[in-house]
């Protein structure tokens, strides 16, 4: 079977300074039926799934003047749009470091079974002093602890999706028996940071379970991510970096006994335009529209504090930490923007509303080229994509750049299968023995 590019939408509907975007409509209402408009273009692209990120905070408190509301909690959204798509994968961030294995397992599968096998599931470890705060205030975890904590949620949310096999449901209504007790596999997991009992209560869904993504790309997380997940979302700001990345998870899965490894698929923002002329206009909206000081607000999350510096002066380096415990790929992304090119504190800022991923201005041409060249050489077996906040420019990617990669043999023209699972090409995996 030949490779197929995969594409990914992320969803949230407000992020930094879109707010303030021309055309953009604010308030509930209005965020709702954008979320919503987003994901029916997407499945009319035939994207794989749309994509939450979640912070589980409002953010540090000097962004917070500039910060929209409405940034939905993810699960309650994608139940919403289970209803309003019938393709299009859900997928949804959830700590495996705050929230308990037993109420993400349940949260997973009822999701999986009430879109028909379309849940994934973005395991990631919250590293935000503001995010500790609303559990329980103990703190951060250390960087690398953090990681073991999810090693065992994750084995802990496992066994409970496997409590159920395809032959527990006998449903034998003259015995008024329902489950075969004896086919139960209860977990009764005892271990370092959880003790959970189970069993869940739930049959497998119409994909077995829902598929693992993972989001990290420091030493530990590149280790988490080659062991467990599916699909690697990752930001990498670069093709030469990009590559590095995919064949480090690629080689490390292998090593790990993986006879497939995950699918990688970087963040990929992008500005369109009619020609990169007007792409380039639609990005000089975006500089005139961006708030610096709410950047320099969620900075302070990976121990960057540039309050009060000179916007239009150089940046000063010496606010950033030498590490950190929190997101040490995010400090060292961001170190690198700051010192490439020289730009200034204002330019630099701008640069973080997309963070460290891969980024592309230009006409639909120039953003198919630059989608093949990642995808062929090996980068990236697919993109997690964020348009501009421009209204317009999801439905621009679908009506212009979908085709191009259609007619280079790139992208599909329907959906292979009905759930996330058969859409990415994923085997489901396979009943535990014994």
């Amino acid at each position: 079977m030949s490779r197929e590019l995969h594409l990914l939408l992320l969803g949230n509907p407000r992020s930094g300074s879109s707010w303030r975007y021309p055309g953009v409509v604010n308030g509930p209402a209005a965020v709702l039926r954008s979320v919503i408009e987003a994901a029916k273009t997407a499945e009319r692209g035939t994207f794989d799934a749309i994509f939450f990120a979640d912070t589980l905070n409002y953010g540090p408190d000097a962004a917070w003047p500039h910060k929209s509301t409405e940034d939905f909690e993810p699960f309650t959204t994608v139940a919403a749009l289970s209803r309003e798509t019938e393709r299009l994968g859900l997928v949804v961030t959830g700590s495996a470091t705050f929230q308990a294995p037993y109420h993400l397992a349940r949260q997973l599968i009822s999701l999986d079974h009430l879109s028909g096998g379309r849940a994934g599931w973005n395991v990631v470890t919250s590293f935000a002093r503001a995010a500790a705060d609303n559990f329980g205030g103990a703190g951060v975890r250390a960087h690398d602890e953090r990681y073991r904590v999810a090693a065992e949620a994750l084995e802990v949310v496992l066994k409970l999706w496997d409590s159920w096999g395809p032959d527990t449901i006998v449903e034998d209504h003259a015995a008024g028996i329902y489950n075969d007790p004896g086919r139960i596999r209860v977990p009764g997991h005892d271990g370092e940071f959880f003790r959970v009992r189970g069993p869940l209560g739930a049959a497998p869904s119409p994909q077995r379970r829902p598929v693992l993504f993972q989001a990290g790309s420091s030493t530990a997380g590149r280790a988490f991510a080659a062991r467990h997940a599916e699909v690697v979302f990752t930001g990498q700001g670069d093709f030469d970096r990009g590559r590095e990345f995919a064949e480090s998870i690629r080689g490390q899965a292998r090593s790990a006994g993986r006879a497939r490894p995950p699918l990688v698929t970087p963040s990929l923002g992008f500005v369109l335009g009619s020609t990169d002329a007007e792409a380039k206009a639609h990005e000089q909206t975006l500089f005139e529209h961006f708030i610096p000081e709410y950047q320099i607000g969620w900075l302070q999350e990976v121990d960057i504090d540039l309050t009060g510096a000179d916007l239009d002066a150089p940046v000063p380096i010496a606010a950033f930490a030498e590490s950190t415990e929190t997101h040490r790929t995010a400090l060292a992304g961001y170190r690198v923007l700051a010192t490439r090119g020289n730009p200034t504190l204002r330019e630099f800022l701008f640069r973080t509303v997309t963070a460290f991923g891969a980024r592309v201005v230009g006409s639909p041409e120039a953003i198919a080229d630059e989608i093949e060249r990642w995808f062929r050489g090996g980068a990236a077996d697919g993109f997690i994509l964020g348009p501009s906040g421009i209204p317009g420019q999801l439905e621009g990617f679908v009506d212009h750049v979908v085709p191009i990669l259609r007619r280079r043999g790139l992208f599909r023209r329907a959906y292979p299968g009905q759930t996330l699972r058969a859409n990415l090409g994923l085997p489901a995996p396979d009943f535990p023995t014994g």
